[in-house]
């Protein structure tokens, strides 16, 4: 199954910025166009679980893409998270431990 990473839509229906993912290369890369830019045949919406309402919406799976069709304002990568200051201190203790934190056993 082909992996994805998340990323932020601009929704044309709720006018805000919704979840969906994004298919990725094999080295977890999103996979871009020519320019740089996001694709939305590698898109998908997982708006309300991925049942959005709107069927004008280029990304809901019954749209035919005519005339009326709506596309979304934009397509964001996802911000990178931070590790927070749990997994900091476990960081921090991990590495405070005999052998630096290296649980492998060397026979």
């Amino acid at each position: 199954m082909p992996r994805r990473k998340p990323i932020l839509i601009g929704c044309p229906q709720y006018e805000k910025l919704v979840r969906g993912s994004y298919l990725c290369n094999a080295g977890g890369e999103y996979r871009l166009g020519g320019n740089g830019e996001f694709l939305l045949k590698h898109t998908h919406c997982n708006q309300d679980g991925g049942r959005c309402i709107q069927t004008l919406c280029v990304l809901h799976r019954y749209n035919k893409k005519g005339s009326s069709s709506w596309y979304p304002s934009k397509l964001l990568a996802m911000p990178e998270r931070k590790a927070g200051p749990v997994a900091r201190r476990r960081l921090a203790e991990a590495k405070r431990r005999p052998g630096g934190g290296n649980t492998d056993i060397l026979a």
